[in-house]
C-alpha cells in the first residue's frame, strides 16, 4: 500500500487552510449505509431533516445523467428508486458543492466537469470488471476537490494557474512552486477527513503521479492505480465532450491503457460509447 502523508506534512498544509468538515447529514447517512440492516426510509428521513439538501437531491436525481425513467417528487421515492449507493453518491455530490461554495467565486463549470467525470468513470467500470462503480464515481467526483479549497485560500490562484498553463508548466508544479502544496495533497486530506475509502483518497493523492503505475502488484496498489487510471480516461472523454484541450491524457495515455490492457482502438470505442452517452443527455 502507498504511504500516507506524514503528520507533519499534513499539519503544514493545514496551517491557515480551511478544510470543510464532513457535513452532519452526510456523516449520518454514511453511518446508516454501514449498518447491517440498512434502512432507506431512515436515509430519507435524515435527508429531509436537512432543508438545504432536499431540493438539490431531487434536482440531481431527475437530471438526465442519473437517467431515471420516472420523475421523482419526494426524497423517499428517490431513495427507493436509486438505492443506497446511488443516493449516497448524490448526497456526496451535493455536500461537496455546498461545502466548497462561497467567497464570491463561481464554480459552476468546475462542478459540471466533476459531475460529468464522475458519471463517465462510473459507466466505464462496466467494461473493466473488478472495479467498484461506487468508488469510481466518488474518486472522480472528488479528485480535484482541492482546487476550490485552494481558491478560497489564495485569491490569485486562478491567475497563477493560468500563467503557469500558458508557460506550459504542469498544474501540480505551478501549485507546489507558488503555494507550497497542491490540490492532490489537499484533496487527499479532505477525503480522509470525510471518511471516504482508502483507495479513493490514495488515488486522489497520486492521480498526477504516473510512477504509481510502474509496480501495481499487490491488490491495494492495483485498486489505487485502477481508480487513478479511470480518472484519466473519464477526464479525456469529458474534455472532448466539452471541447476542452486535453492537457494530461496525451502524456499518460500509453501508461493508463497498458495498465488496463487496452489498445488504442479499444479505448476509442469505449470513448465513443461514453461520448454518445453524454451527447444523449
Amino acid at each position: 500500500m502507498y504511504a500516507e502523508l506524514p503528520t507533519d506534512v499534513t499539519d503544514q498544509v493545514l496551517n491557515g487552510l480551511f478544510i470543510p468538515p464532513c457535513p452532519a447529514t452526510l456523516t449520518a447517512i454514511m453511518q446508516e449505509a454501514r449498518h447491517p440492516e440498512t434502512n432507506l426510509q431512515k436515509v430519507a428521513q435524515l435527508i429531509n431533516q436537512d432543508a438545504g439538501m432536499v431540493a438539490p437531491l431531487l434536482k440531481l436525481a431527475n437530471s438526465p445523467l442519473v437517467g431515471l425513467r420516472t420523475k421523482v417528487t419526494s426524497v423517499l421515492q428517490a431513495t427507493n428508486i436509486l438505492g443506497m449507493k446511488n443516493t449516497l453518491n448524490l448526497v456526496r455530490n451535493i455536500a461537496l458543492r455546498q461545502s466548497l461554495k462561497g467567497n464570491g467565486q463561481s464554480f459552476d463549470k468546475f462542478w459540471e466537469r466533476s459531475t460529468l467525470t464522475a458519471a463517465v468513470a462510473e459507466k466505464l467500470t462496466a467494461a473493466l470488471p473488478g472495479i467498484s462503480a461506487d468508488d469510481a464515481y466518488v474518486a472522480a467526483l472528488f479528485h480535484d476537490c482541492g482546487i476550490p479549497v485552494l481558491m478560497h485560500k489564495f485569491s490569485d490562484y486562478r491567475k497563477t494557474v493560468m500563467a503557469g498553463n500558458k508557460a506550459g508548466i504542469p498544474l501540480i508544479e505551478t501549485e507546489n512552486m507558488h503555494l507550497q502544496t497542491n490540490h492532490a495533497v489537499v484533496g487527499n486530506i479532505l477525503t480522509r477527513i470525510w471518511g471516504l475509502p482508502a483507495p479513493v483518497y490514495q488515488a486522489i493523492l497520486y492521480h498526477h503521479d504516473a510512477t504509481i503505475f510502474q509496480s501495481p502488484k499487490d491488490p491495494g496498489r492495483k485498486a489505487v492505480c485502477d481508480l487513478a487510471g479511470l480518472i484519466h480516461m473519464a477526464e479525456c472523454v469529458v474534455d472532448e465532450h466539452l471541447n476542452v484541450m486535453e492537457k494530461e491524457w496525451p502524456a499518460i495515455a500509453a501508461t493508463v491503457l497498458g495498465h488496463f490492457e487496452l489498445d488504442e482502438q479499444e479505448f476509442n470505442e469505449l470513448k465513443s460509447d461514453m461520448l454518445a452517452y453524454l451527447g444523449s443527455e
